[in-house]
């Protein structure tokens, strides 16, 4: 049986294309290295090299060794990280998010709907996201549109619409009865939390010409609007949750472009709707709500 060390120093080679450069990425001897790459040749009983007198090059069936060595490692990784999730699902409740939005009030039915279980909550791209529903990372993901194919299925679990919130004297207030677009605000200089997901990049989009004042926390974000006559942003979530800790003279108006608003939709693995009976039955007979 080949042992997974040899594996990994064969991968460092190729990668590294010489024994020194290897053997301090491995943070062992060139002569510890060297011996590893004799023995795993006479494991598999084919040379692997092309040896100089000073130097050992891949030859072409070392590259295909490494190539597959490099397969059968990163199986290893999935194999660790599924085993993992795995365990961790059976006393966590997982979930991922693509906004802020949900992850502040999902938490808060979740922790009715499995009383006994731990709540942990991430916002990460969809990429990662569908990724990490499918080795197990999350239970369930919450992503901005319906995601279903023969592996999911995708459960709506509300909307949230975006609003710009401006001070009382700013010239825009006078439309806050019709609501604003992405538009008319475009070329103006906006204060916003570093970290919103989906939200970042769809605001970044919609008004190219715009700057953002980013900010890394809540705490940070809210002193800025409670100090700054500069334009920001709130959803209907946040208005609602968290309006004591805004200036309170800010003046919201909605955004009226399509765009501005996030239909959310909850994904489970179909394998998994057993274990989130519960969560499924709770979304759909609350499906106006995030949860």
């Amino acid at each position: 049986m080949i042992e997974i060390y040899l594996l990994e120093a064969l991968c460092a080679l190729d990668e590294c294309g010489t024994l020194s450069a290897a053997a301090l990425k491995l943070h062992i001897s060139q002569p510890a290295l060297s011996r590893s790459m004799q023995k795993l040749e006479d494991l598999m009983g084919v040379s692997l090299f092309d040896r100089t007198k000073n130097k050992i090059v891949l030859n072409e069936t070392g590259r295909i060794a490494a190539s597959m060595a490099k397969r059968i490692l990163e199986s290893e990784e999935d194999l660790i990280t599924t085993v993992r999730n795995y365990d961790s699902s059976l006393h966590t409740v997982s979930g991922g998010y693509c906004a802020p939005g949900p992850m502040m009030e999902m938490p808060l039915n979740l922790t009715q709907i499995f009383p006994k279980m731990k709540v942990a909550s991430e916002m990460e791209s969809e990429e990662n996201l569908i990724r990490g529903l499918q080795n197990g990372k999350y239970g369930f993901i919450i992503l901005s549109h319906a995601y279903e194919d023969e592996d999911t299925i995708s459960i709506p679990c509300g909307s949230e619409s975006l609003y710009f919130s401006l001070i009382p004297a700013h010239p825009a207030v006078m439309f806050k009865e019709q609501g604003l677009t992405f538009r008319q605000m475009n070329g103006e200089t906006f204060v916003m939390a570093g970290d919103i997901g989906i939200w970042r990049d769809l605001t970044m989009r919609m008004m190219p010409d715009s700057k953002f004042v980013l900010q890394d926390s809540l705490d940070a974000l809210n002193a800025v609007i409670n100090a700054s006559t500069l334009p920001a942003f709130a959803s209907d979530l946040t208005i609602r949750l968290f309006r004591s800790r805004q200036n309170s003279t800010r003046i919201f108006i909605p955004i009226s472009d399509p765009e501005a608003t996030l239909h959310y939709h909850c994904i489970i693995l179909r394998k998994n709707t057993d274990r989130y009976q519960k969560l499924i039955s709770f979304l759909q007979k609350h499906s106006g709500q995030y949860a």
